[in-house]
């Protein structure tokens, strides 16, 4: 269907975020800066988003879904398992390290810390869509290579795996971005983690 002029102009704005937050830094980016950007008034950037954190957190939803989109690796009944949970922890291990990925993860949390109901509603949002992981998992228990389990459940640990060893420290800089060996290590560890107790034993 053909876009409508409210539309293509919100699509204006966060092309135009996107673009200032990653080149001058969210702090650096006024809400005037990225009206003449996308060429609109500044009173439509505000119709579209109240606030610069509002914009923000729109484009991590954003980011994470297209990552969400890019992973395309479906399970293969015929390849090791171990290969393949390696692939897609690597693959989502990439999203949870890039660097503007962090920058405006910072910022939507930041704007939200005192508000963590509305922070849950946010994050809701980006957990109706089935990640790779949890697309993968179906696939391998459908086949009877993984133990019956909540998927869920399988999802969320697979997550704290990633999300507790990098995305947490590197959001509040405790530690240094990874090099890619040592991401392709830490998937490595965490498939044989993983497969140590859902793998099923034929």
């Amino acid at each position: 269907m053909k876009k409508t002029r409210s539309e293509l102009k919100r699509e204006a704005i966060l092309a135009a975020a996107k673009q200032s937050f990653l080149e001058f830094g969210v702090k650096n980016t006024s809400m005037d800066k990225l009206a003449s950007l996308a060429s609109v008034s500044k009173r439509t950037v505000y119709n579209h988003f109240s606030s610069k954190e509002a914009l923000v957190v729109e484009l991590v939803g954003i980011l994470w879904r297209e990552a969400v989109q890019e992973i395309d690796l479906d399970y293969q009944s015929d390849m090791d398992l171990e290969l393949q949970l390696e692939k897609v922890l690597l693959a989502e291990i990439e999203v949870s390290c890039a660097p503007d990925y962090i920058e405006l993860a910072r910022v939507a949390i930041g704007h939200y810390f005192y508000s963590p109901e509305e922070l849950q509603l946010q994050v809701a949002k980006f957990s109706k869509e089935d990640s790779a992981i949890t697309l993968w998992a179906k696939q391998a228990m459908a086949d009877g290579k993984l133990r019956e389990c909540d998927i869920s459940l399988f999802t969320e640990q697979t997550y704290a795996l990633i999300k507790g060893y990098y995305f947490w420290p590197l959001l509040v800089g405790m530690r240094e971005f990874p090099t890619e060996e040592e991401k392709c290590l830490h998937a490595k560890r965490s498939a044989e983690l993983l497969l140590s107790h859902y793998k099923l034993e034929s």
